[in-house]
């Protein structure tokens, strides 16, 4: 009588039940999920590749000056597109995304004599708009810097303006001249310069010292010394006005002699006193 053998444990293993139909489902969409998840990371990277593609062509192709036909200058009489663009050291083609309008404002108030400057980028079409407010030159003035003696401008402000700044505007209004500027006058310069007319003549040179005194030198005035106090300047040039009229030509004509309107109140005319000569034997 033969024996039947027990089914071997390997067939037994390679029979397997089929997976219930939930856990077979579950598979089915985390599948589903990893190839979405592929496939929007691929459109993602595409997109990003093709956004920076767009953007440098944009930077360097695009938004860029390539003339000074982009540049565009309002508010000031005297100055274009070419003073411009040498003061703000404009090279074209120049990326307009690369400019910084700040900075270039800074430059243009320092190279041009212009009391202020705006600037602005403009991307459609790409243009530099720049609006500036000139400062005119009133009279010339001197200074003493690190470097000793410096020469320059003064505008109706009394502001200092390099000489620099000649070449791109007027020359000054009048033929006055400032000795000796300081930052810490620039009020009562610009109170001279504004009154000039009613000091009873005609005024031609500011003195002020280091520490801060002012003299005029006004014609049939002579040399008149104002002080250090911007207080007292309205009066002092009423003073002025009143002498101009009232005080003798000889006297006010005497070579040497000055006026001293420190205080307005009291004036004193200082006479050159002349050295006796040696009679001869």
């Amino acid at each position: 009588m033969s024996r039947r053998r027990p089914a071997s444990k390997s067939a037994s293993r390679t029979t397997e039940a089929p997976l219930p139909p939930g856990v077979e489902r579950r598979r089915r969409l985390r599948r589903e999920h990893r190839q979405d998840r592929l496939i929007q990371l691929w459109r993602l990277l595409w997109f990003s590749a093709a956004a920076g593609g767009l953007g440098w062509v944009l930077l360097t192709q695009g938004w860029t000056l390539r003339s000074p036909q982009q540049l565009q200058v309002r508010g000031s009489e005297r100055l274009g597109v070419e003073a411009v663009s040498q003061a703000a050291g404009l090279r074209f083609p120049q990326p307009l995304l690369g400019l910084d309008p700040h900075a270039m404002e800074q430059t243009l108030m320092l190279e041009l004599p212009v009391q202020s400057a705006a600037v602005r980028r403009r991307l459609l079409p790409p243009r530099l708009d720049v609006e500036l407010d000139d400062r005119r030159p009133m009279a010339t003035a001197s200074r003493t810097g690190p470097r000793g003696v410096e020469r320059g401008m003064v505008d109706r402000r009394g502001q200092w303006m390099p000489a620099t700044m000649a070449a791109h505007g007027d020359k000054p209004e009048t033929s006055i001249e400032i000795k000796g500027w300081i930052p810490s006058q620039r009020d009562a310069i610009a109170l001279l310069l504004e009154n000039r007319a009613q000091l009873g003549g005609t005024l031609q040179r500011v003195l002020i010292s280091p520490e801060g005194g002012i003299s005029l030198q006004v014609t049939g005035l002579g040399l008149v010394h104002l002080g250090s106090d911007p207080g007292l300047m309205q009066q002092q040039m009423v003073t002025m006005a009143q002498l101009s009229r009232s005080l003798p030509a000889q006297l006010r004509q005497q070579q040497g002699s000055s006026l001293d309107l420190s205080d307005p109140s009291r004036p004193e005319l200082q006479l050159n006193k002349k050295a006796p000569t040696d009679s001869k034997p």
